[in-house]
């Protein structure tokens, strides 16, 4: 159990230091609250959902990943930890997808 706490420390510390940014030569638009990612890049075309519509709206590397999980929270009415399960692997795919890259400050 202790090393599960360490673990969420851990992340949670690591949230507040990171920033994602959007990749410019992404282009996105909002239909019915989901977004429609376009790589310019690759040519590839990408479908978010309503809570990952806003997590990429949020990605302008102003807000930290912690901030961004403090509104998810809030606007979503979802759990801390399952928000931060989901919010750091969506990121992770972004960043997969370079569709968007994160700063760490």
């Amino acid at each position: 159990m202790a090393v599960t706490a360490h673990v969420r420390n851990e992340r949670q510390h690591e949230f507040c230091h990171m920033f994602p940014k959007q990749n410019e030569q992404v282009h996105s638009t909002v239909l019915d609250g989901e977004s429609v990612l376009l790589n310019l890049n690759s040519g590839r075309y990408y479908t978010l959902n309503v809570v990952g519509s806003s997590v990429w709206d949020m990605c302008k590397g102003e807000h930290s990943l912690e901030e961004i999980l403090s509104i998810v929270c809030d606007r979503f009415d979802v759990a801390a930890q399952q928000a931060q399960d989901d919010i750091g692997e969506l990121i992770m795919q972004l960043e997969q997808e370079e569709l968007l890259h994160t700063e760490r400050r």
